[in-house]
């Protein structure tokens, strides 16, 4: 099982994500189709082709933008993955970015892994793949949505680590089921997420779930004192 993150690397990450290096950048220029090669800039990389269920042995990054279209997993026959390799990184960020699907297919890393990939969504941007498998760490600012489409098992011998105002939705899995399922395979701030203490799991349209982080009393007192004192302030 993949090590929780300790408080001190969570907030290093939250100072470097924006310059994690990068070998594949999206452009969009083409169409949405993640796997066209004519919407990546691939010029700082040795990869010249994408493909379903092969891995991508560099750096992902997607936003901020603009672009012309931001990248769909297209529909395709069975359950496929947008695929990268251990220890890479694929970074989601900024207002308006999205990485979607169109059909049933997700994001991972190759079978088998214990050493899998890291897909960091920040700065407002949203990912919503069908599901994660193969040991990907999914780490979540506060800004910024993950939203899984798929039932059953979403998060697949994977992992979520929750920043407090991150949201995490699940649009087939019933808060029992998240809690069932994938409450053991979620942190906040590399802590383990319990389920009333720090991490609040309500439900979401007929059958889905959404999970927020419980903010901590220090945290709702600070917020309490500078109201108060923004009122005093105001009354001079």
């Amino acid at each position: 099982m993949k090590k929780h993150i300790p408080l001190t690397f969570i907030c290093v990450f939250a100072l470097l994500v924006p310059s994690v290096s990068a070998d594949i950048i999206w452009n969009g220029n083409a169409d949405n189709d993640i796997f066209n090669v004519a919407n990546w800039d691939l010029s700082g990389s040795s990869v010249t082709t994408l493909e379903p269920n092969v891995s991508i042995d560099d750096n992902v990054q997607i936003g901020p933008g603009p672009a012309s279209n931001w990248p769909v997993i297209p529909d395709l026959p069975a359950q496929q993955r947008f695929q990268l390799a251990d220890g890479k990184v694929l970074n989601v960020q900024g207002a308006g970015t999205t990485l979607t699907i169109a059909g049933n297919d997700g994001v991972g890393g190759a079978p088998g892994t214990a050493d899998g990939p890291t897909v960091n969504v920040s700065d407002a941007a949203m990912f919503a793949p069908f599901f994660v498998v193969n040991d990907v760490q999914v780490n979540i600012d506060g800004t910024s949505e993950a939203v899984f489409g798929g039932g059953g098992n979403p998060i697949n011998l994977s992992f979520v680590d929750l920043t407090p105002a991150a949201v995490l939705s699940f649009l087939n899995e019933t808060p029992a089921a998240y809690v069932g399922e994938h409450l053991s395979k979620t942190t906040v701030l590399g802590a383990p997420a319990v389920e009333g203490t720090n991490v609040l799991v309500e439900p979401l349209g007929a059958g889905g779930s959404v999970v927020t982080v419980i903010p901590e009393p220090s945290s709702i007192l600070l917020t309490l004192f500078g109201t108060l004192a923004l009122l005093a302030c105001r009354r001079k």
